[in-house]
């Protein structure tokens, strides 16, 4: 009698927590997700700057008078830099669409693992054999999607800034330090410069071209270990205890 009256109570619990707006759990899953949404955005505008200004870079043309007459394009060396920085600014938009699409179905996702959860907890308590299959395979899939994958996102806030903001800030204050002679990557395309600043830009970028792709590159392997590597790590852990006492 005892058993079946906290069963009832957790049924009516979960039904509670899947019917809750507001939940606490999810809703701090989703303000990290929306946190590394943001700051992929603020990456994602900082690049896409940059591409442009590059791109502006190579149409200017000079004029030539000597022994003929005609134009070139001295910054069109800029052309492999620029679609590199476009392909890496792409990956860049994949993360922060897909961590908005993690965040808003979060809540949908896990209330129907609350959902569940309930079910099967009401089968327990309502049949008379107690540990049948089907309810505690039902309850642990409910409890992993209602529980864990939110729970990995609110484990994953704290790592995740004592794992990689050190690594983020170094590799940021190296795209500001060579975008530094145009005013910065937040100051890109505020004023229109002119040739001078375009061919100082080149030679920064020239010379320093393999550290600012590999800074740009471990930006993004911050924004994907954050929403992706690491939660995956953690409710893959989830899922082997959920796994191993389902079938208990």
């Amino acid at each position: 009698m005892i058993r079946r009256g906290l069963l009832a109570l957790f049924c009516v619990l979960a039904l509670t927590a899947a019917l809750l707006r507001d939940n606490p759990v999810v809703g701090a899953a989703q303000g990290y997700a929306a946190d590394v949404a943001t700051t992929a955005a603020a990456s994602y505008v900082t690049l896409r700057t940059l591409n442009a200004f590059l791109s502006t870079a190579q149409e200017i043309e000079v004029g030539l008078s000597f022994i003929a007459s005609g134009s070139a394009r001295p910054l069109k060396v800029l052309e492999p830099i620029d679609d590199t920085v476009e392909r890496i600014a792409g990956l860049v938009f994949g993360v922060m669409v897909a961590t908005g699409v993690i965040a808003v179905a979060l809540g949908p996702v896990s209330a129907i693992g609350l959902g569940l959860l309930s079910v099967a907890l009401a089968v327990w308590t309502l049949s008379k054999r107690g540990h049948a299959g089907l309810p505690r395979r039902l309850a642990w899939y409910g409890g992993f999607l209602g529980l864990a994958l939110p729970l990995a996102l609110v484990v994953s806030e704290p790592l995740a800034g004592a794992l990689t903001e050190g690594v983020y800030l170094r590799n940021m204050e190296v795209i500001e330090e060579i975008t530094a002679h145009v005013g910065g990557s937040e100051a890109l395309g505020e004023e229109e410069p002119g040739l001078t600043e375009y061919r100082q830009l080149a030679s920064n970028l020239w010379s320093r071209a393999d550290e600012l792709i590999g800074a740009l590159l471990a930006v993004l392997g911050v924004h994907i270990f954050r929403i992706f590597l690491l939660p995956l790590l953690l409710v893959g852990g989830l899922f082997v205890v959920a796994r191993y006492y389902a079938r208990g």
